[in-house]
């Protein structure tokens, strides 16, 4: 027991260890005195958390609760389980009473409960029972609707290692809720009239919604960035490629405290990163090429650069204006953007990166809205002024 920490289970515990139980007849005695035992326990949890000033305390009075509640779930389980045991039918009333408990702190104290507590045995084999059925189902439909063998593999994985290749004693309630949000996110996807490559798009989303961020879907999303570098021709096309997967990616939605490793970076990060990383070497090798390209020197416009006052993030901005508004028509936006790198400079930066310009065109903060705007009603004065 934690010092200067109340313990509210040693009646539960007695009644649990209490060698007075024998028959049937007693049996509703017994039952009763558990509910009502457990009814007190309940009201006296919510009661006492008024009388906590430092959260921290609160937190461990929780889940030291929490700890020894799966430990007498499992004790509990395991007694009930022995089919020999005369006993086994009061096991089992202690075992929904320890559980109807768990389940009332875990609801009504979710900011204090811990995730990564191991999760109690019955609730692995529910779990367990529940993700076999619906990974047949699962595969099924995927297979139906033609997704991607590997795309489905990498997802169905986290079910399948639940069910069949990762020992009771390391399955937490984090995990186990992580394997319920891929079903249920799989689950409504494929209620959607979605196939082939629609759903494909569609699945890749869900890997980043649910930040599935294992070392096999970076290699995945590696491979598949390769294979759409190598279907583009040109070096335009593949920076082009590789800007559209960053924007998806970049506006990816992604459910907030999840994900398959807690103590790893975000897929959506990683994947953000690499790109970013592969776009300034396809960029670095488009600039190459361009010199070889240029005319001899002695031209009067070498060097020349076009000097604007606005920053980076202006400039991104107003760029992205005119593209919006059709001010400027060109389509391919990796050779606009080439050209203002090479052509122009801001009243801070001499050499714009392409990286920077990139990242601000499509990630605009209110701050540079607000001074791009006052910028264009300075013109539009103007204008009325002559």
């Amino acid at each position: 027991m934690l010092q200067n920490v109340k313990y509210e289970l040693q009646e539960l515990e007695r009644l649990f260890s209490s060698e007075g139980v024998t028959g049937v007849d007693n049996l509703p005695t017994y039952q009763q005195q558990v509910l009502q035992e457990v009814e007190r326990i309940k009201k006296t949890l919510i009661h006492e958390v008024f009388h906590f000033e430092d959260e921290r305390h609160l937190e461990r009075y929780i889940q030291y609760h929490q700890q020894a509640l799966i430990q007498l779930m499992d004790k509990s389980a395991q007694a009930s389980s022995d089919q020999s045991n005369k006993k086994a039918p009061f096991f089992q009333i202690m075992y929904h009473g320890f559980e109807d408990l768990l389940s009332f702190i875990e609801r009504h104290f979710t900011k204090y409960f811990d995730q990564d507590a191991k999760a109690p045995e019955g609730y692995i084999l529910i779990s367990r029972k529940d993700t076999k059925v619906n990974l047949r189902k699962l595969q099924k439909m995927l297979a139906g609707k033609n997704a991607d063998i590997t795309l489905t593999e990498l997802l169905l994985h986290v079910l399948k290692k639940i069910i069949e290749g990762t020992a009771a004693k390391s399955i937490t309630y984090r995990k186990v809720l992580y394997v319920k949000e891929v079903q249920k996110e799989l689950t409504r996807l494929l209620e959607k009239p979605l196939e082939g490559n629609a759903l494909n798009d569609e699945l890749r989303q869900v890997m980043y919604y649910l930040n599935y961020n294992s070392t096999r879907v970076l290699t995945y999303h590696a491979h598949f960035l390769s294979s759409l570098l190598d279907a583009s021709e040109f070096r335009t096309e593949k920076i082009e490629t590789l800007s559209f997967e960053l924007k998806k990616i970049t506006q990816a939605q992604v459910k907030p405290s999840i994900g398959y490793n807690l103590g790893a970076p975000s897929l959506k990060s990683q994947l953000i990163d690499y790109i970013h990383v592969e776009l300034e070497y396809q960029e670095r090798l488009q600039q190459l090429s361009n010199r070889r390209s240029d005319p001899p020197s002695g031209n009067m416009m070498d060097g020349f650069k076009l000097k604007f006052e606005a920053s980076v993030s202006q400039l991104a901005y107003l760029l992205k204006l005119f593209l919006e508004t059709k001010v400027i028509i060109n389509d391919n936006l990796s050779q606009v953007m080439t050209f203002i790198v090479r052509f122009v400079t801001t009243k801070k930066s001499e050499n714009i990166s392409m990286g920077s310009l990139r990242s601000k065109f499509y990630s605009v903060e209110s701050g540079t809205k607000e001074s791009v705007r006052n910028m264009l009603l300075a013109m539009i004065q103007h204008i009325d002024r002559t």
